[in-house]
């Protein structure tokens, strides 16, 4: 069999590297033939547009806008006004995803497709959230017979009133609802899901939020050039037991981070905030696909951030590393 020439080799890896940036990059608002996202369909996207212009556009999109580019600002426009960020993209990254783009001569057809998330079935109500939803239920009752027996009875003439008595009632109600909080809060705050301060993580996963995702990285993310030079976690992976800290903050809007288990059910959260990093320290026990997701609304794309990471026993605990004694903030 003869090699292929070294031009097409070339070729088809920087397709494969194009792609690659496409996936990281792009694909939160954009699609490769998939039609109109948050932004528009970039397939055939040289036929309808320059390459230098296309290449100027991904590179910075900002002082493209900001020059008042009469192509942009009616992209701009037809998009709901929701601009692109600069990715913090090299020169040659976005001639490589111009490559892929452009359908580089066997690239589309060797290319792998991209892998479909395994679809999970429907989370099933676990024991605590059934036992919430009845507990309130049966309080909202009590209350309801509460009011309506309260109706009934005031509606005849008013009766006389024990004074000193009803007083010496409403003390003894006081306490016993006293004594309910205080037993609902020595029987549940053991469990809550955050870690003690002073407690140290065993491994540290930097946040940073911005519309419209989550980047999971090795290192501190303060601004979006940042997210080009650190070392991105493509596929997080905690073993049951781990105890991670998750030290997030937002490039742009404030966006909520909550993390929901196997079952759906919300484990922990806390608010990504520019300027600023919050600290959440969680121990994940049971082994699965877990979800984090934006819990606060931050425009039109507010539901594509959603991040999945599984903990699986076959993954290794990590070394101790030195870290704050703060939990969530």
């Amino acid at each position: 069999m003869l090699a292929a020439p070294a031009w097409a080799q070339d070729a088809q890896s920087e397709a494969d590297e194009g792609r690659a940036l496409f996936d990281e990059k792009c694909v939160v608002c954009h699609t490769n033939g998939g039609g109109d996202h948050i932004g528009p369909d970039l397939a055939g996207v040289l036929d309808r547009r320059p390459r230098e212009w296309v290449a100027r556009f991904i590179l910075e999109p900002d002082r493209v806008i900001a020059g008042g580019d009469s192509v942009a600002l009616e992209l701009l426009k037809k998009y709901n006004g929701i601009e692109m960020p600069n990715a913090g993209l090299s020169a040659e990254d976005v001639e490589e995803i111009i490559d892929y783009l452009a359908g580089t001569p066997g690239a589309a057809a060797q290319a792998p497709p991209p892998r479909a998330r395994e679809a999970q079935p429907p989370p099933e109500m676990l024991l605590a959230q059934a036992s919430i939803l009845y507990t309130f239920l049966a309080i909202s009752v009590i209350i309801v017979a509460v009011f309506t027996f309260v109706a009934l009875s005031t509606r005849g003439p008013a009766a006389s009133v024990d004074i000193a008595r009803a007083y010496q009632l409403r003390r003894v109600l006081f306490v016993i609802a006293l004594i309910l909080v205080a037993s609902l809060l020595v029987a549940t705050m053991p469990q809550s899901p955050y870690a003690r301060a002073g407690t140290t993580a065993d491994r540290v996963v930097y946040v940073a939020a911005r519309q419209y995702e989550f980047v999971f990285s090795e290192e501190p993310i303060v601004t979006a050039e940042d997210i080009a030079r650190s070392r991105r976690i493509a596929s997080l992976e905690l073993a049951p037991g781990e105890l991670v800290e998750f030290r997030v903050t937002s490039l742009d809007v404030t966006h909520g981070f909550g993390i929901y288990g196997p079952e759906r059910q919300l484990l922990a959260q806390t608010q990504a905030m520019p300027g600023y990093v919050n600290r959440l320290i969680v121990r994940p026990e049971r082994t699965g696909p877990y979800l984090a997701l934006c819990m606060e609304y931050c425009a039109g794309g507010h539901h594509l951030m959603s991040v999945p990471f599984t903990v699986e026993s076959a993954t290794p605990v990590a070394s101790h590393r030195p870290t704050s004694s703060l939990t969530a903030n």
